[in-house]
């Protein structure tokens, strides 16, 4: 669903409530994951999204801070304009750089955490591992890197959702998106850099109203300078999405959470 658009708003005002309150659920289960994080300086990798930064900023508390990383310069300019008029606990820096080369120095953050950022990452020009790493070097020695993605652990109508987008990402810009994969995947990358890594799957979550949102979506204008081959496989995937979301619902994957701590360095 990532930067979807729609003719007009889908949702009643009571409906759009209902959702937000169960992105707000989903958001609120996950922060909570990462326990007590008061006073951390900590790093949100790859997302601008504001459900996640105001989230991250009531837990830090003023004596916190939080820094979000994102590629995408609009987003970054979006919610800073968001950000000005919010009531924060924390500060929220917002910066515009790459995960894999992202403009810190070595050893900043006492958390570094990504939400989403792995099944949308490009690996086109760079492994999944090369951007892991790039972030596990921001991390203070002893202190802890954490991780949430979705996992393909149970079928869902949102696997084949994600695999439609990632096919639409191919053919608009060639990336070649990580995608949703086993929960080893991203374990073993952790275990590969970190130390004391532990990790944990969680059930899917509903979240009201989100098959309407699908449904309504609006294909990307540009679907038209495609082949004509590549527009009817993608309208294909299309129509077939929306059939297993008429008949099932918008079912969501399980999430896997994984955290692990970077080696202490020795002294003397």
């Amino acid at each position: 669903m990532s930067g979807a658009t729609y003719p007009e708003d889908p949702l009643t005002p009571a409906e759009r409530d209902e959702y937000e309150e169960d992105l707000i659920a989903v958001s609120d289960r996950e922060l909570d994951g990462l326990g007590y994080i008061e006073g951390q300086n900590v790093l949100y990798a790859g997302g601008a999204s504001l459900l996640w930064l105001e989230g991250l900023s009531q837990r830090v508390g003023e004596r916190g801070t939080v820094t979000a990383l994102d590629s995408d310069g609009e987003k970054i300019e979006r919610a800073g304009q968001i950000l000005e008029d919010a009531d924060l606990e924390a500060p929220v820096h917002l910066v515009t750089g790459d995960v894999f080369d992202p403009p810190f120095s070595a050893r900043t953050f006492d958390l570094v955490y990504s939400a989403g950022l792995f099944h949308e990452l490009d690996v086109s020009e760079g492994a999944a591992s090369q951007a892991l790493a790039a972030l596990a070097s921001l991390v203070r020695p002893g202190a802890r890197l954490a991780t949430s993605d979705f996992v393909n652990s149970i079928p869902a109508a949102q696997l084949e959702d994600e695999g439609l987008q990632a096919g639409l990402a191919r053919a608009f810009s060639k990336a070649e998106p990580y995608g949703i994969g086993p929960p080893e995947r991203l374990v073993t990358l952790h275990e590969q850099l970190l130390e004391n890594v532990r990790w944990r799957v969680s059930p899917p979550r509903p979240i009201r109203h989100l098959d309407k949102l699908v449904l309504a979506e609006a294909l990307p204008a540009e679907l038209e300078l495609l082949s004509l081959e590549t527009r009817e496989e993608l309208r294909g995937r299309r129509k077939s999405l929306h059939d297993l979301i008429r008949r099932e619902g918008y079912t969501r994957p399980a999430t896997l959470y994984v955290e692990g701590f970077r080696n202490k360095e020795p002294t003397g």
